[in-house]
């Protein structure tokens, strides 16, 4: 799974931008005076991330940010301001920098923003940049509003967070009535902290990725498996392995865990459908 890069962008750089609606709304000066509280939790966020302990600031603030007296006022710039007012260019440029697709899924087209820390609850990261993560609409929905307090659960960030370059991401291809099915699941490598290990288990399993995937590989088997045919049916069964371990390498130096990767490689390991199995789809 690959991430974009954290944004330039920073919270100084939202509130600029959502400044003449706010001037509408009377709130500029009010806005003005929170900017330096907004930019230190900015700066903490930050610090925290890149240090991995972003979540212990987050629960150390937990409850306390939605007390907030000018909380509304943080969460409607952002609706109202910044995701269709005078910030929506720089909203569109978050999504646009999530070249790789949804940072949750990995598969559809990041069309939202999802609040990393909700900002119902922590209405003082709502405006800041390295709090929004591009994502497609259902894993946004799928996340809502809920913040995880036991740190196995805790979501990842694709800002700061590394799942590394080695394979964790597998599958496995299921016989099925008139064709086949690819099984995902993910295998923390073993060098792997525990908790990081469940994390990404975590991760999988809420989020439906196996269903996702398979919904995926489905989809482009209904292509495949006419290009495989042809190759099985004119050279034979281990050049259709070799394709298909080709094009998996080729996959896998862009992403190691991307499904399709998974899916590949399944394909190439998988006796009946190296034995023409394609054909009975």
């Amino acid at each position: 799974m690959r991430w974009p890069q954290k944004p330039a962008i920073t919270v100084e750089d939202v509130v600029r931008a959502c400044t003449p609606w706010l001037k509408k709304q009377g709130w500029d000066e009010e806005m003005a005076a929170r900017l330096p509280e907004l930019i230190g939790q900015e700066r903490r966020y930050r610090a925290q991330g890149e240090a991995g302990a972003l979540f212990a600031l987050l629960h150390s603030e937990f409850g306390g940010q939605s007390q907030d007296e000018e909380k509304s006022r943080f969460t409607d710039t952002y609706d109202k301001a910044f995701v269709g007012g005078g910030g929506s260019k720089l909203y569109d440029a978050l999504k646009a920098a999530a070249i790789y697709g949804c940072t949750v899924c990995g598969v559809a087209k990041p069309e939202q923003i999802d609040h990393h820390a909700p900002k119902n609850i922590f209405p003082l990261l709502a405006l800041t940049p390295l709090n929004l993560v591009p994502a497609c609409g259902p894993c946004n929905q799928g996340k809502g509003r809920y913040f995880y307090t036991d740190p196995a659960e805790e979501p990842f960030h694709p800002y700061f967070d590394d799942l590394g370059n080695e394979r964790w991401l597998f599958a496995r291809i299921i016989r099925a009535d008139q064709g086949a099915v690819a099984e995902f699941s993910v295998r923390p490598p073993e060098d792997w902290p525990r908790l990081k290990a469940q994390r990404l288990e975590h991760h999988f399993s809420r989020n439906k990725l196996d269903r996702k995937f398979r919904f995926e590989a489905s989809r482009h088997l209904a292509t495949r498996r006419r290009k495989d045919a042809r190759t099985y049916s004119r050279s034979g069964r281990e050049a259709l392995r070799l394709v298909l371990v080709e094009d998996a390498e080729s996959v896998a130096d862009v992403d190691p865990n991307d499904w399709e990767t998974a899916w590949l490689y399944a394909l190439a390991e998988c006796d009946w459908y190296l034995d023409g199995g394609m054909n009975e789809i």
